[in-house]
């Protein structure tokens, strides 16, 4: 009798992860206005979480390029 065995997936490995993830980013739709409170708040946190990350992607572009050119000179 042949034994059933499930089916075995590897696990995606961090390069596919940094993929998907800038592809959610990248076509996920922006949340609008809109009309209701809930939609007002919901913008307001999209608004503020991007202007953070964004804010922390500049600075840390900023200390690699420093550091760059700190081993320069």
């Amino acid at each position: 009798m042949a034994a059933i065995r499930p089916a075995v997936h590897p696990s995606a490995t961090i390069d596919q992860r940094v993929r998907q993830l800038g592809r959610t980013i990248r076509w996920a739709p922006a949340p609008l206005w809109g009309t209701s409170t809930s939609e007002h708040a919901r913008y307001a946190v999209y608004l503020a979480g991007s202007i953070l990350g964004w804010t922390l992607a500049g600075l840390a572009i900023a200390a690699v390029v420093g550091r760059a050119l700190g081993l320069l000179g």
